[in-house]
């Protein structure tokens, strides 16, 4: 509902026109603050309808949801901002949608997601626990995900040629000494976004190849649907359940460039 406000004040064009010059400045400058009465008229009907009829009115039982989504209850990753505080405030506080949190909190997990389905639960597990601990030796890496070293060393070595984590070589001495040398592996966040979004846009450009030609592939299909009435009924049957594999088929290639096309702008565009 807080976002849906948002969205109204920025791109409707009758909210626009009944503002004074005045009152467009004022707006820009708390672009993104709410009260609970701005957003009452975007929430559903059945929500709206609950708070009404608890005690003491949809207004305050809003105002006390939004401060508990404020609170140290929803603090990873924050949900809301309590810009004004509540309690005595003559429109029931006034609050702030955590965008920026909420959206690198989503990246988070989404990179997570690809390095998990790519490389495995481990190689996700060591790249959580380098972010969280930084720069570390492969065997107190191998500790931390109590996991083998050895299996550990494979899995880093698979993650840095992929562009997932990265390798600072530490010499002791003057000398460069391979064997005395201490080997410390690292995330840059930047840079795995970077793999990340490269990843996604290669997938992105198969899948659509992949469509293009299933298309080509399946034309004949296309054309003796269109053209059934002309044909055997037994043919027509087996045509028939040809063209739904083929379109069932289509369909989820449409769906999985969906969704990596909406993973690539939450990756590239936020």
């Amino acid at each position: 509902a807080a976002l849906k406000h948002a969205a109204y004040q920025e791109y409707s064009p009758l909210h626009t026109r009944m503002l004074s010059e005045e009152e467009k400045q004022r707006m820009d400058e708390s672009k993104g603050i709410f009260t609970p009465e701005d957003i009452m008229r975007h929430l559903p009907q059945t929500v709206l309808h609950e708070l009404k009829n608890r005690a003491g009115g949809a207004r305050s039982n809003l105002s006390q949801a939004l401060v508990s989504l404020s609170g140290p209850a929803y603090a990873w990753p924050q949900v809301v901002f309590e810009v004004e505080e509540a309690r005595g405030h003559p429109q029931g506080g006034k609050f702030e949608i955590a965008l920026r949190q909420l959206v690198e909190h989503l990246r988070s997990r989404i990179l997570h997601k690809i390095i998990y389905d790519s490389h495995g639960e481990i190689a996700a597990r060591i790249c959580s626990i380098l972010e969280a601990k930084g720069s570390m030796e492969s065997d107190a890496v191998a500790d931390s995900t109590m996991c083998p070293a050895k299996d550990v060393r494979e899995i880093l070595h698979r993650l840095y040629r992929a562009r997932f984590v990265d390798l600072m070589n530490l010499q002791q001495t003057k000398q460069h000494n391979p064997g005395t040398a201490i080997y410390l592996w690292g995330i840059t966040k930047h840079r795995m976004y970077e793999t990340a979004t490269g990843n996604t846009c290669a997938a992105l450009q198969n899948m659509r190849l992949r469509r293009q030609h299933e298309m080509e592939v399946g034309k004949d299909w296309i054309e003796r649907a269109k053209e059934s009435t002309d044909i055997d009924e037994n043919e027509h049957e087996l045509d028939k359940a040809n063209y739904n594999k083929f379109c069932h088929g289509l369909e989820r290639l449409d769906n999985a460039i969906l969704q990596l096309d909406e993973t690539l702008m939450v990756l590239r565009d936020f």
